[in-house]
């Protein structure tokens, strides 16, 4: 490439889908974990904050502590010079605590692509709001422009695109090229996305059209069968997170899934809370040597997630970041990385 890749390193910043998880030991410290090694390697980092469950909890007396603990983390991560983007599991609309404490979620709307056009905008209008009005306590030019669907639950795609146009995102950053999630109530099908670094979206998010949001994809590759089943069994939670992956449909749907999951082996995210760093480096390399000739600096996009970032994610990170630095790949958020390929 003429220019170097650009690596947009992003984190899912979350408790669990069905309300499970304690944002101290599930977000707040790994997330701290992952910022401390992002700065000492001159990286910034982007968190895709899910604002609902947050919003959803400042409305709760019992968990004003975690709360505001919560907030200043994200402004502070902010005047660190990271970024922060939108993250959204409609499920956490209007969610409350029952009297034994746990979260009564709208397990129903699991996923937004389900959703009619007007709920998928004042979802998107309610987190936007809660975070830019968060962010510019700390940074006045902050704007929320991407956006990633909960569960890459984003298809089918026409009107959660329509509602992003319409409440002024330009970009989403959901699809995972070549990837499935069979599970009931929680599919999602990127098979047929373009191999391409990025481009733009207005109906199908696996089409490119001329004009409309952007999609940055999650990076993704192939790699050895064994290779990804040793690091899925390696793959744990974050030091004292507690936490469930129930679905909509519960657990005979979970298991469903895994079990389809287990064909398409091989195939994996730039994720670097649960590949280590030679799988990591591997398909980054063959991203680059794919787009290799470009005449932009192309964004790259990895992802993690507070709740799975392990002492093991730690190592794989220091290492990753210290190979692309040494390969002259450099960290970026997304709205630079959105002037620069405009600019080019």
């Amino acid at each position: 490439m003429n220019q170097p890749a650009q690596l947009i390193l992003t984190v899912d910043y979350e408790v669990f889908g069905d309300g499970s998880g304690q944002p101290r030991p599930c977000v707040l410290e790994s997330t701290e974990r992952i910022l401390a090694i992002a700065e000492s390697r001159g990286v910034p980092l982007t968190l895709f904050v899910e604002a609902l469950e947050f919003a959803a909890m400042e409305r709760e007396p019992a968990c004003q502590a975690q709360s505001d603990a919560v907030r200043l983390q994200l402004t502070e991560v902010l005047a660190r010079g990271h970024d922060l983007q939108l993250h959204l599991h409609p499920q956490w609309w209007d969610a409350k605590l029952d009297p034994a404490g746990n979260w009564q979620l709208d397990l129903s709307r699991w996923r937004i692509g389900d959703l009619p056009f007007h709920e998928v905008a004042g979802l998107l209008e309610q987190g936007k709001v809660w975070l830019e009005g968060l962010g510019r306590q700390q940074r006045s030019d902050y704007r929320c422009i991407a956006f990633r669907a909960g569960g890459w639950c984003i298809q089918p795609s026409a009107l959660v695109l329509a509602a992003l146009s319409d409440q002024g995102f330009l970009i989403d950053s959901t699809v995972a090229p070549g990837l499935r999630n069979a599970t009931a109530g929680e599919w999602s099908d990127f098979r047929d996305a373009p191999d391409l670094p990025f481009w733009n979206v207005d109906q199908d998010l696996n089409i490119p059209v001329s004009h409309g949001v952007w999609e940055f994809p999650i990076l993704t590759g192939r790699v050895a069968r064994l290779d990804h089943l040793k690091a899925l069994r390696r793959a744990g939670l974050t030091e004292g997170c507690q936490g469930s992956y129930r679905g909509p449909r519960g657990a005979a749907a979970r298991l469903f899934g895994r079990l389809s999951r287990l064909r398409q082996l091989g195939t994996v995210m730039l994720d670097f809370s649960t590949l280590p760093a030679p799988l990591l480096i591997e398909i980054t390399r063959q991203w680059c040597k794919r787009f290799a000739g470009e005449p932009a600096s192309l964004p790259l996009v990895a992802i993690g997630h507070s709740k799975n970032f392990t002492a093991t994610s730690e190592r794989a990170l220091t290492e990753y970041l210290d190979w692309v630095n040494g390969q002259g790949i450099v960290g970026t958020t997304y709205p630079d990385a959105l002037e620069s390929i405009s600019g080019s």
